[in-house]
């Protein structure tokens, strides 16, 4: 729903979050725990009332709509991370479980899959192999 970066702004972010990512895979490969996350009030706040609300409020699945040109190859339905799209009658359904990750509209082929009318017009994008 937002514009996507151009491919060299998406290196930019990839090449300043690769030391965490590396940090990451390190400690899972070592079983190690993750370090705490900070403890601020802000940071209380904001994963305490006000996500729960906006959640409820902001993030739904009615708006996901598949066009003409959805060809029911389920991709969707395989790359959502809550498994939240199902096929039926050739076309995805989606439940009550999205996290709005926009996997489904970024991987389609067919670019058949819509959120309303905020993406009408706007990039797919997917994350290269870079």
């Amino acid at each position: 729903m937002f514009n996507a970066p151009q491919t060299e702004k998406a290196r930019q972010i990839v090449a300043k979050a690769e030391p965490d990512i590396e940090r990451v895979i390190t400690s899972i490969a070592g079983n190690q725990a993750f370090p705490p996350p900070r403890n601020n009030l802000y940071d209380r706040f904001m994963s305490g009332p006000v996500n729960p609300i906006f959640y409820s409020f902001f993030v739904k699945a009615n708006a996901f709509t598949a066009g003409s040109t959805c060809t029911g190859c389920g991709r969707c339905a395989r790359l959502c991370p809550t498994n939240n799209i199902t096929i039926q009658n050739g076309k995805p359904v989606w439940g009550g479980d999205c996290t709005h990750c926009m996997a489904c509209i970024c991987h389609c082929p067919a670019e058949a899959i819509e959120y309303g009318k905020k993406s009408l017009g706007k990039p797919r994008y997917h994350f290269e192999a870079l």
